[in-house]
């Protein structure tokens, strides 16, 4: 599978990245916060006791990024029905977008050597 970025998400104070283009029609967002609030309870409907628990931790640390200033994240998801990928930039610029990626890229392929499956989750 030949990896390319379709989509980058970046908070609309930051630039896009070189390279690659921005949304020029993003998905629909839930935009207000009952409405956010009726979506995730769809969600969490339909979700797992097991997923329930992944999905918690996830939106705790992604909500940490927004609430943090010195917390900052990078969603990568590859769709693989069509081969895309999207990177979502949480409190991110371009470099420590790079810097993340490249972080775990790295500890991902030294992770059978040394126990790295602590950034993981």
């Amino acid at each position: 599978m030949v990896a390319r970025v379709d989509e980058v998400a970046l908070c609309s104070s930051i630039g896009p990245l070189k390279g690659i283009y921005m949304l020029k029609d993003p998905v629909e967002i839930a935009s207000t916060k009952a409405a956010m609030k009726a979506t995730m309870a769809e969600i969490i409907d339909k979700l797992t006791d097991d997923q329930l628990e992944h999905f918690s931790y996830a939106l705790e640390q992604v909500a940490n990024c927004y609430l943090n200033s010195t917390s900052h994240g990078a969603l990568l998801i590859a769709n693989g029905s069509d081969e895309s990928q999207s990177l979502v930039a949480i409190n991110a610029n371009e470099n420590q977008i790079s810097e993340m990626v490249v972080f775990m890229a790295e500890a991902m392929q030294g992770r059978s050597l040394v126990a790295s499956s602590s950034y993981i989750n």
